[in-house]
């Protein structure tokens, strides 16, 4: 049986597995009239899960090639899929070859995705881009189209939770968002220019998923105080924190469908909606208000001022990971048994957060979670614009006005972590 599958025409496959997609998986496609309607370009999505290669065959209204490291090539299962989708394979000590084949291709009029990350995301955010699309699109001298897949984080082809398929969907049919961003003319396609296409994309895409009334006026589960604040807020504000618990839940930081925790007297998680209401409710999470560190066993807390002065003073009495949205969250805790992640809100409204560091993957490279002198990783649906006075600030759904300011000195690093200025 497995040696017929194998032999069957990849058409054929695609016949019985898109349709398959579309009954577990709820796509919804933004933008896409901004893929060309003829003529070759090279397609550049974010990379989330392994099942990346139906949904967007799913979602792109032209066939569409992949190319692939054939480092990844380590299962019967990815060996077929190459077969499938007719993929172009990389090796990484002979890549001039899967190069010709991919500009000849993109010649020949075809649409031609690579993934610019070169690797799966095991933390959810976008990773650093590799240089290997420039060179093609150059050579090729045709452009390039961002694409964001939103809301695959935590699909069971994920790295949500720390492993790959072994896990049970969290709902069917699973809703998702791919986003077309604006085509980039040849002349303009480098690092930069793609990064904030994706972006603005996943941005786009978030905006799509919240637009309908509903968000407007539907009201979370949670703490009395919390969801009481929440029901007087203006509309527009209240899509704003459900974009924003969206935002948190896509990334690998505060666990879904598990509870953590935050000091009764502590003002932070109740002033962004998003941490105590929005993010709980949409992913089956609770925030759970203690009176001290001691009232609960190892798990993770929520918190700015007074939890950071509460673990300075006293320190937990069990191992925990805090999420630092202090205004010293950049300066290191050393307590024993705590996993210090530094994270920013501004305006009521979460831009970044650090997280634990993923476990190696056979055959990828290492994707740290945080590091020394960062917030933590831009959370999806965020990009960053400075503004006419020269301040940095983050565009997205999530912020009711549009944008918020971040702090002075902070840039975007390769990885695309927040981090600090130089201290003066």
């Amino acid at each position: 049986m497995k040696g017929a599958l194998r032999h069957l025409p990849g058409k054929l496959i695609r016949w019985i597995g898109i349709p398959l997609i579309r009954t577990i998986y709820r796509i919804r496609v933004v933008n896409a009239e901004r893929v060309p309607e003829k003529g070759g370009f090279l397609l550049l999505p974010n990379h989330i899960t392994f099942a990346d290669a139906f949904f967007i065959t799913v979602a792109c209204p032209r066939p569409v090639r992949f190319v692939m490291d054939e480092a990844f090539m380590v299962s019967r299962v990815i060996r077929v899929f190459v077969t499938i989708f007719n993929t172009v394979t990389i090796r990484r000590d002979q890549p001039r070859e899967a190069i010709r084949i991919t500009i000849d291709a993109l010649k020949a009029g075809d649409v031609v995705c690579l993934f610019p990350e070169g690797q799966l995301t095991r933390t959810g955010a976008l990773g650093e881009l590799r240089r290997g699309f420039e060179l093609i699109a150059k050579k090729a001298e045709h452009p390039l189209v961002p694409l964001w897949c939103d809301g695959a984080w935590g699909s069971i082809f994920s790295f949500e939770g720390g492993r790959y398929f072994r896990k049970i969907p969290y709902r069917m049919p699973y809703p998702m968002t791919m986003a077309f961003g604006e085509m980039i003319p040849v002349e303009t396609a480098g690092l930069a220019a793609v990064r904030e296409g994706l972006l603005v994309a996943s941005a786009e895409a978030q905006a799509a998923r919240f637009s309908s009334a509903e968000w407007g006026s539907r009201m979370p589960r949670g703490e009395a105080e919390a969801a009481e604040s929440f029901e007087v807020l203006p509309e527009l504000v209240r899509r704003a924190a459900w974009t924003n618990g969206h935002q948190i839940g896509q990334i690998n930081a505060l666990p879904r469908q598990e509870p953590f925790f935050f000091l009764k007297d502590d003002p932070l998680p109740r002033s962004v909606p998003a941490l105590a209401l929005t993010f709980p409710d949409l992913f089956d999470s609770a925030a759970e208000p203690f009176e001290s560190l001691e009232a609960a066993g190892p798990a993770s807390w929520v918190g700015g001022e007074v939890l950071r002065e509460a673990m300075e003073k006293q320190g937990p009495v069990h191992a925990l990971v805090f999420y630092d949205f202090s205004s010293r969250a950049l300066e290191p805790l050393e307590k024993e048994g705590v996993l210090h992640l530094p994270c920013l809100a501004v305006d009521g409204v979460v831009v970044s957060m650090s997280m634990a560091d993923p476990v190696n993957a056979r055959g990828a490279d290492p994707q740290p979670g945080h590091k020394p002198r960062s917030w933590g990783k831009l959370l999806p649906g965020w990009y960053l614009k400075a503004d006419q006075n020269g301040v940095l600030r983050a565009h997205g759904p999530a912020a009711p006005s549009g944008s918020v300011a971040l702090p002075v000195g902070c840039t975007l690093d390769k990885d695309n972590f927040l981090v600090a200025g130089d201290p003066i």
